[in-house]
């Protein structure tokens, strides 16, 4: 029989280097170059093994065409441990679809798609948030220390060459999510202060900050396809109410009462504390033009608002919401299509109910906080929401194209995702939630 060189010959002298215990090693008069000496087809003449060989080299080498021919899938890089206490891991692909960025701890790392490391950006704060420029040229950063004793800063670095460009620092608490405006000037960044900020990056100045939240814990903040708007949403707490509870306990413990006056400021006190704990349900979303920066409307939403897309040909936007899992108990979340001209609201699904953040974690390796994401390609028309138990693909039907289950009770979870330009490669950041290792996992989607 005659062989072919080069890669053939190749994978049928890889077949004879295989370690014992592969169960394909050969033995010597049974080969070629006679470079193996362990028993394999003993029962067959030379001539016989070395046809065999022949094939099953071929049948190698046509797996390793196909393989080839297949687009990447299910790679993986291996993150370390997580050992900020207060960290949230977050991964976003360049707007080419090359390459992709992965926040953790104090580092940015960046990768090509077949996992080669290319850049890392280090700094002393705590990494919450990550955003890449609609350009592609810059990496902006949401930090904050472990405790909290350190103001959110917003870093903006040149991607190349990792120089520092901008720099800007919120007046209280920390910052963690953050979205350009499609022309790139504009970086708009929150956290858990009651404001929304808007950072000018070609003059350096803060552009606005809007204060109508009425607590400190907004989770989402996105400017529109179109340029024209820019959303913030979160959690509603009636501080009202709560003031008022806290004005009736102070008539009732500093003074002497009746038994009926005692049980009257009893019942307002249970009374205003029923409201307080009923805004828990309640999430905000705001929407601010961006000629003026003006308010232009307020809706509230079923649950904390989590994530917020919006369409380049639809003034109709995307979000997703969650219960506050230690204040209401059973409450799942929503995915809802949200006319803001009108408030007009509709349920596409449900998310699964978020269970207390540190049941069952290793407090060393922990998310700060539970968080369903959400993200729209628009290029693809694809959707992607990652929440307690799994990770979904949809397509703009809102119907599942590709799922992938996730064990909340081994992973930390909803799990940071990502979705490339094409809409074609998934990327999940799973963290194991004991021992804080984590992996970066590709999943290659079917067109």
């Amino acid at each position: 029989m005659q062989y072919p060189d080069g890669v053939l010959h190749y994978i049928v002298w890889k077949l004879k280097t295989l370690p014992s215990g592969t169960g394909l090693v050969l033995k010597k008069n049974c080969s070629r170059d006679g470079l193996l000496q362990k028993p394999f087809m003993p029962f067959l003449s030379p001539r016989q093994c070395d046809q065999r060989l022949y094939i099953l080299a071929l049948c190698c080498l046509g797996g390793l065409i196909l393989g080839l021919s297949l687009p990447l899938s299910a790679q993986t890089i291996d993150l370390g441990i997580m050992r900020a206490q207060y960290s949230r891991p977050e991964v976003v692909f360049f707007p080419d679809g090359q390459a992709i960025a992965i926040a953790s701890d104090k580092i940015v790392r960046t990768y090509t798609l077949e996992g080669k490391p290319i850049r890392t950006y280090q700094s002393y704060l705590n990494i919450k948030g990550l955003a890449i420029s609609p350009d592609g040229s810059q990496l902006a950063t949401a930090e904050s220390d472990d405790g909290g004793n350190v103001n959110g800063l917003v870093k903006v670095v040149d991607v190349k060459t990792g120089r520092l460009i901008r720099q800007f620092r919120h007046r209280s608490g920390y910052v963690e999510w953050l979205s350009y405006s499609p022309d790139g000037r504009y970086l708009a960044s929150v956290g858990d202060e009651s404001a929304v900020y808007v950072w000018d990056l070609r003059t350096g100045r803060p552009a606005a900050r809007m204060t109508d939240h009425t607590w400190g814990n907004v989770g989402a903040v996105h400017f529109s396809r179109n340029g024209k708007f820019l959303y913030s949403g979160g959690q509603y707490r009636d501080e009202k109410a709560l003031i008022k509870a806290k004005e009736a306990e102070d008539r009732y413990y500093n003074k002497s009462h009746s038994k009926e006056e005692a049980m009257r400021l009893q019942t307002e006190i249970n009374k205003w504390y029923d409201v307080f704990n009923a805004s828990w349900k309640i999430g905000e979303l705001f929407v601010y033009s961006t000629d003026n920066w003006q308010l232009l409307r307020r809706l509230e939403t079923p649950g904390a608002v989590h994530g917020i897309q919006s369409f380049a040909d639809s003034t109709e936007i995307i979000i997703a919401t969650n219960m506050d899992r230690m204040q209401v108990a059973g409450g799942e979340g929503s995915l809802l299509s949200v006319d803001p001209s009108t408030g007009e609201m509709e349920k596409v699904d449900a998310l699964a109910e978020m269970p207390d953040d540190f049941e069952g974690i290793n407090s060393e390796h922990r998310f700060y906080y539970r968080h369903n994401v959400l993200q729209y390609v628009p290029g693809a028309e694809r959707f992607l929401v990652s929440e307690l138990d799994e990770v979904q693909v949809l397509d703009d039907d809102m119907d599942t194209i590709f799922e992938k289950d996730i064990d909340p009770e081994t992973v930390q979870s909803p799990v940071p995702a990502a979705l490339s330009p094409d809409g074609t490669l998934l990327v999940t950041l799973e963290y194991n939630r004991q021992t804080g290792k984590g992996q970066a996992i590709f999943s290659r989607l079917d067109d």
